[in-house]
């Protein structure tokens, strides 16, 4: 059992409790999920657990924290580390080792299991989360959902009593973060494991799990079971916005689950933003033939597609699919082959830093972008680069669009992830460029976060602005975009209308297109009521 008494948490040199006198008891193998608004304290609370706070952090903590009969705050982390498996947010932070399957094998080493057992458990971990195609290659080269998958491996190979997962499905694909979410289920069904999961994307979650640990904006926190606390939460998953509407009761943690109120409806023409044909407006860049070979492989096969001014075009596909290769590729950064244009001009012509004055690219770990010490300073070196100043007023105002005017002054590196993620892309973004590149950016944030994220999108298309956008996540995508396309080994498999993508594609249906198939609606919006 997990027991929290009395819990209260301030990080050094804040004078604002992360959250206050937390009182609640976990049962042995359950599942629970945090949700709470980014910077609400969830993986604080996470780190708690296995004495990461307050050993490794500092701050002032009070209460008790008792699991499985150890003490992480009296233990500390070292003697955490063999019951509580703990995978982060950022997975890259967690290597040691070059090679995935030394890298599965160091907390067995570190345990000193013997060789033979540690043979057979990193076999069989490999083969659970078919990493089998990867485990010689070096974590430098494999995607990023890749990484999150040999983290989560790490983290199960030691077979710990709890499972901490912080964000775990951010960067896989809906088919890979359901298979994972199903294998951490069958597994703390075989061994009576007790898992806590830190998401934002609830929607995949909500079926899985036996209750929902909350933790609200005034430092307090409501724990339960999901019909419990799902009625006072103010950020949630489609299906649970649609069910609310229509006052069903329970409330139901999955499409299947949804009672027969669909017959309510019928399909009804109407105008819409994914109705528009963008096909007639100007092109900022055209894509033809574009292939890339790396180490003797061959990444993208032909890929031809479109960025017009104005537009949001969404790229998805599996894991190791190669979109994050098709993002450096079009920005100069690897070598490739076909053509590439900007607003007509030959884009293998351009220098690196020619193509930066109008192509802002988002790599997918935030970090790599933050470096100075405040966030004020990030977007100020940003204008030093590109030779431009803005008056405080004025980027003050402009960070007010990713909710960031109040944490101007902080230490980037110091916030949450989707925190970060926001600082990066409002640093990349602040010189004005006319095409946006974002490799997974609604990693980390929660759900109004992302509603911030959309308008602000839907800004700069109104600048005629463009948005080219990686993302796994498929609500956000059916939110916002204007095209799809899906990239499958290499190729482009389907490219058009956001309709047909997120209706006749299984693997990136949205809620509202499974719980309303062939009507064409694919966001809760969408929905007409005609009885």
């Amino acid at each position: 059992m997990i027991k929290i008494s009395s819990l209260s948490f301030t990080y050094p040199q804040s004078t604002t409790a992360v959250f206050n006198d937390l009182n609640l008891e976990i049962q042995p193998g359950t599942m629970t999920l945090l949700a709470g608004a980014s910077g609400s304290g969830k993986s604080t609370f996470l780190r708690c657990l296995n004495g990461l706070v307050p050993h490794f952090s500092g701050g002032i903590i009070s209460g008790k924290i008792n699991v499985f009969g150890s003490e992480p705050i009296k233990e500390g982390p070292e003697h955490m580390a063999s019951r509580v498996g703990f995978v982060f947010q950022d997975p890259e932070s967690q290597f040691v080792f070059d090679i995935v399957e030394d890298e599965i094998a160091f907390p067995l080493e570190n345990m000193a299991v013997p060789r033979r057992e540690m043979h057979q458990r990193v076999d069989e971990i490999i083969h659970e989360m078919q990493l089998t195609n990867i485990f010689r290659k070096n974590t430098r080269d494999i995607s990023g959902g890749e990484k999150q998958k040999v983290v989560i491996a790490s983290a199960l190979v030691c077979q710990p009593q709890v499972l901490i997962l912080d964000e775990p499905t951010s960067q896989l694909d809906p088919v890979a973060a359901n298979e994972i979410i199903k294998y951490i289920v069958k597994l703390k069904s075989q061994l009576n494991l007790t898992v806590l999961i830190a998401e934002h994307r609830l929607e995949r979650l909500l079926p899985y799990i036996d209750n929902i640990l909350y933790l609200t904006q005034d430092q307090k926190m409501v724990y339960g079971h999901p019909q419990k606390v799902l009625p006072i939460m103010d950020q949630v998953p489609p299906i649970i916005d649609i069910a609310k509407g229509l006052d069903v009761f329970p409330l139901p943690l999955s499409a299947e689950d949804f009672p027969d109120e669909k017959k309510r409806f019928q399909p009804v023409e109407k105008e819409h933003p994914h109705d528009e044909n963008k096909d007639s407006l100007d092109p900022f860049l055209d894509v033809n033939n574009l292939s890339v070979n790396l180490s003797d492989q061959k990444i993208l096969h032909n890929i031809s597609m479109q960025v017009n001014k104005g537009e949001i075009l969404i790229i998805m596909g599996p894991n190791g699919a190669g979109k994050t290769t098709l993002l450096r590729a079009l920005m100069g950064l690897i070598p490739s082959n076909g053509s590439r244009h900007f607003m007509g001009d030959d884009m293998t012509k351009m220098t690196l830093t020619q193509i930066i004055q109008h192509i802002a690219y988002l790599p997918q770990n935030p970090n790599d972008l933050l470096f100075a010490d405040t966030i004020l300073d990030e977007l100020k070196t940003t204008l030093k680069n590109h030779n431009k100043s803005l008056s405080p007023e004025t980027i003050s105002a402009f960070l007010k669009h990713f909710g960031l005017a109040d944490f101007q002054h902080r230490y980037p590196r110091e916030l949450s992830g989707g925190e970060r993620q926001r600082t990066a892309i409002a640093a990349i973004t602040v010189h004005n460029p006319k095409i946006i590149f974002l490799d997974e950016p609604t990693r980390g944030m929660d759900y109004k976060a992302k509603e911030t994220l959309s308008d602000l999108f839907h800004e700069w298309c109104r600048q005629d602005k463009s948005v080219l956008l990686v993302t796994h996540d498929v609500e956000f995508a059916a939110n916002i975009a204007d095209r799809v396309a899906i990239i499958e080994h290499g190729k482009v498999k389907f490219y058009g209308s956001p309709k047909r993508a997120f209706q006749c594609y299984p693997a990136y249906q949205s809620q509202t297109a499974k719980l309303f198939p062939n009507t064409g609606w694919i966001i809760p919006e969408d929905i007409v009521l005609t009885t």
